[in-house]
């Protein structure tokens, strides 16, 4: 199963404000993620390592990952 994230979903799980993602992705100073639904950001896994290293943010296990992550579109 592809595992997708809304960017309050990434925020929270790092324990960042969605406003500071969203100031990284603006100014180009990480990627921005490959796909889009209805116009919004669908991160993917390797979306979120990315923002969590440029964080210095360790990510929880798989299971609270999981926990804290909705399906996008549904």
């Amino acid at each position: 199963m592809n595992q997708t994230m809304s960017l309050k979903d990434v925020a929270h799980l790092l324990g960042v404000k969605a406003y500071r993602i969203e100031y990284l992705l603006a100014h180009e100073i990480v990627p921005e993620p490959a796909h889009k639904i209805s116009g919004r950001r669908v991160f993917e896994p390797a979306d979120v390592q990315r923002l969590a290293a440029h964080f210095q943010r360790k990510l929880p296990s798989a299971e609270a990952a999981e926990a804290v992550a909705a399906p996008v579109g549904t």
